[in-house]
């Protein structure tokens, strides 16, 4: 195997474990109506907003979290859990961009 195909393996499999780790903790922190509920909770608690931009920011707090014990600790056991956290609230950022974008587009119109 090149090392691209490892490369490229390597990066296929960890999607896959993130989509689960996503699946995992989207059943324990949204509900059905709200799949952000617990960015909202964070925002409302935070800044006593839940716009679009108030949930991004909360999710940039969350990510910083992460970000400050990757700092502090270099690669360690939690160093993976970390990283894949920070995929997932990337993900859940774009999402939150997406939604901010459809409102822009809505109010527009």
């Amino acid at each position: 195997m090149s090392p691209n195909e490892e490369f490229v393996q390597f990066i296929s499999k960890k999607l896959v474990d993130v989509g689960n780790l996503f699946a995992e903790k989207n059943m324990q922190y949204a509900t059905v109506d709200e799949p952000l509920s617990d960015f909202t909770r964070g925002a409302m608690l935070l800044y006593g907003d839940a716009s679009h931009e108030l949930l991004y920011q909360t999710a940039k707090d969350y990510l910083a979290k992460h970000i400050a014990f990757l700092y502090a600790h270099g690669i360690v056991n939690k160093t993976e859990e970390s990283l894949m956290d920070m995929v997932v609230y990337g993900l859940i950022m774009l999402y939150i961009v997406e939604k901010q974008r459809q409102q822009d587009r809505m109010e527009r119109c």
